[in-house]
């Protein structure tokens, strides 16, 4: 294991084999916890310590161990320290029940959250505990959790609110679910819970809430505004909405403006055109950005000649095919000039077959690989035109995918590879299942999920091959994907190669192995001795926190970092910060009022590694603190202890990452820059500073 040095990380530490019991305890748990292991019963057994910091730090690890459900041990254990005489410690322990996920839980974690007359005392455990249930698969107790809007502290409102968002919206309860919160939300004075409640309302399309929204969408609170917004765009067919959206969609906030863009999109009234050509000429690049792909959305459901011939002369303003490529350069943002061919390359093919003019005109007769290189060299802009001929039904669409697919930047050759998913057949097939050997793991990756959405049996053999090959960074999800793949394909051949898969080197391809056989009727023999990672972890133990400066094309984000909560990714974030690892390094992911996302020297957003290398992961050190506006966070795949060396920064609050995500800072200083990042903006420096 590569070592972190101290001058390095420059923290103030104490040596892991000195200083007080309490650390050295705690350097422990850390080290087993690290190692996803109870190292025999030693990490439990720190819950009968003296001191309540060791125990609240036992809760922590034993939450994070991964769960085999023919283990119950770990879940009494925690189950038994919701009554440890330290709040903290309950606190802790609940938390854990949720992250740990057994639905056993959910009846003391509800007795311990909402009995009237043995509900603890302290406020804090009562929202850990009801956030800890919300998680819990037992639909049966949804009703009775809903008690937790009328708790008299804020805290315990707010988890109910945003517990119920993770709920399926199609249950039997789900109407009463929605009418409660809506009356919750009638008498709720604290902003923070009227938040998380429309966002819990908005994830659950509740018409019963349309109302609220329209109301609050004129809110002088920006978050209170944008979330009821939210809510609009995700009724947005309902009759009714329409006029909200028009009037949020020139909101003084691009944020806001930018999602009431996006839900006219999902609308089919013709008066919307003028507010999206509008949006499509905004001061910002985002709700551009929005407005192309409302317009895409808008024309890919257009079904007859007038609407089309209405259509393209109400964007004629922003786009004919004849002079597309002095449309595209005078757009500066990359971004959006990406949408801008992802929603007409379609849309004009989509026109000249609904209504067909002659001379024939559109997108028909003119695209070709070559025709789209020629408009931009940009792999960003390419990428997008990728992804337009893939949603098109050009007769020789695959041909054109085939194309960019076979050279070029990789971001490029990746999207054509995902679109053929889109265009099946057999040359696409064979073109897919040679690039199941490219060199590459992100080409190979590409494939393997393009041909997720064409399963068949011919695929078995390459898909094999494939895992079986797969090496270096990004391995192990080719080879859990693949999986999906066999299991979607069925059959003996593919039920032999899940099984196989049940002895993967990788701890979370084993677990789809596993999960995917069980969907087949089949299962695996549990491993005789399931491998145990040493239990040693190297990383500093700090006495305050650090701050980081994140220097960007566009000026600088500065953030703390939390490395009592997140040691690991802090450390690792700090080591390769020294090393020079994100100089240079694209923001290749920015999705408006969402996220920004980096620090992949690959650029393509299949880049990871840590400190020790770059086949290496980071383990989750999910913590119960909320997603808001600059959160720090960490990229993973399916697998939650997949994180790397990208970064996330979230523009606004983001409650359904919440307990999902690894957070390990929080900005500080340049939310201006925040706002003002796009794709291709690059990271220019990372460096440690004081404050």
């Amino acid at each position: 294991m590569a070592r972190l040095s101290w001058m390095v990380i420059g923290l103030a530490t104490a040596c892991a084999s000195v200083g007080s019991p309490v650390e050295r305890a705690q350097d422990r748990i850390a080290a087993l916890e690290d190692a996803r292991t109870d190292g025999g019963g030693e990490l439990a057994g720190y819950l009968a310590s003296e001191n309540p910091e060791v125990r609240e730090r036992c809760c922590e690890a034993l939450g994070r161990l991964p769960r085999v459900e023919s283990d119950p041990e770990v879940t009494a254990r925690l189950l038994g320290a919701l009554a440890d005489p330290a709040p903290s410690v309950r606190a802790a322990a609940a938390f854990a029940l949720g992250v740990r996920g057994d639905a056993s839980a959910a009846d003391k974690l509800l007795f311990v959250a909402l009995d009237h007359h043995d509900a603890d005392s302290e406020p804090l455990v009562r929202a850990r505990a009801i956030e800890a249930a919300s998680k819990l698969d037992r639909p049966e107790l949804r009703e009775r959790m809903l008690e937790g809007l009328r708790d008299a502290d804020s805290r315990v409102r707010l988890e109910t609110a945003q517990g119920t968002s993770r709920w399926p919206a199609t249950e039997a309860s789900a109407k009463v679910v929605n009418q409660t919160l809506v009356d919750a939300l009638a008498t709720e004075k604290e902003r923070d819970v009227v938040v998380y409640t429309l966002f819990a309302l908005e994830r659950r399309k509740a018409v019963e809430a349309m109302n609220v929204f329209a109301r609050q969408s004129t809110a002088e609170d920006a978050d209170v505004r944008l979330f009821a917004v939210r809510g609009l765009k995700s009724l947005a067919a309902t009759p009714g909405v329409l006029g909200d959206l028009w009037r949020a969609s020139v909101d003084s906030d691009a944020r806001i403006a930018g999602e009431a863009v996006l839900g006219l999109g999902a609308t089919n009234d013709f008066r919307t055109l003028g507010y999206l050509v509008r949006a499509a000429q905004h001061s910002s690049p985002h709700v551009r950005r929005c407005a192309w792909d409302a317009i895409g959305a808008y024309c890919r459901r257009i079904d007859s000649r007038d609407r089309a011939l209405n259509a393209k002369d109400a964007l004629a303003p922003l786009w004919t095919w004849s002079d597309a490529p002095a449309r595209l350069e005078a757009e500066p943002s990359l971004a959006t000039r990406a949408a801008m061919l992802e929603a007409m390359l379609p849309a004009d093919e989509h026109f000249a077959i609904v209504a067909p003019e002659p001379p024939k005109q559109g997108a028909v007769e003119a695209v070709s690989a070559m025709a789209l290189r020629g408009l931009s060299a940009s792999p960003i802009v390419l990428a997008g035109a990728a992804r337009g001929v893939g949603a098109s039904k050009l007769a020789d669409a695959a041909a054109i995918l085939i194309d960019l697919g076979t050279s070029g930047e990789l971001l490029v050759r990746e999207s054509a590879i995902e679109a053929l998913a889109k265009h099946p057949g057999a040359e696409s097939r064979r073109f897919l299942h040679a690039c199941l050997g490219d060199a590459d793991n992100g080409i190979r990756l590409s494939a393997v999920l393009a041909l997720q959405e064409m399963p068949d049996a011919s695929d078995l053999e390459p898909l094999e091959r494939c895992m079986a090959s797969a090496r270096g960074d990004g391995a192990a999800e080719i080879r859990f994907n693949a999986l999906r793949n066999a299991s979607k394909i069925g059959g003996a051949a593919a039920e032999a190669l899940l099984t196989r898969g049940g002895n993967d080197p990788s701890r979370f391809v084993r677990s789809v192995a596993r999960d995917e056989l069980a969907k087949l009727g089949r299962s695996i023999p549990a491993r005789a001795h399931e491998p145990q990672p040493s239990p040693e972890l190297d990383v500093p133990r700090p006495t305050r926190n650090p701050w980081a400066e994140v220097v960007t094309t566009k000026g600088s984000l500065v953030f703390e970092l939390f490395p009592r909560e997140t040691p690991v990714h802090v450390a690792s974030f700090l080591a390769l910060a020294e090393r020079d690892h994100y100089d240079g390094t694209l923001w290749h992911r920015v999705v408006p009022d969402f996220v920004i996302q980096g620090g992949d020297y690959r650029g393509d957003g299949n880049g990871g590694g840590t400190w020790k290398g770059r086949d290496q992961s980071l383990r989750h050190e999910i913590t119960p603190r909320k997603y808001v506006r600059g959160s720090l966070g960490m990229p993973r795949n399916d697998d939650v202890d997949s994180g790397g060396s990208q970064i996330f920064v979230t523009h606004r609050p983001t409650p359904h990452l919440d307990g999902r995500y690894t957070i390990f800072g929080e900005l500080r200083e340049g939310f201006e820059v925040l706002d003002a990042i796009e794709i291709g903006d690059r990271i220019l420096d990372v460096r440690r500073i004081e404050r």
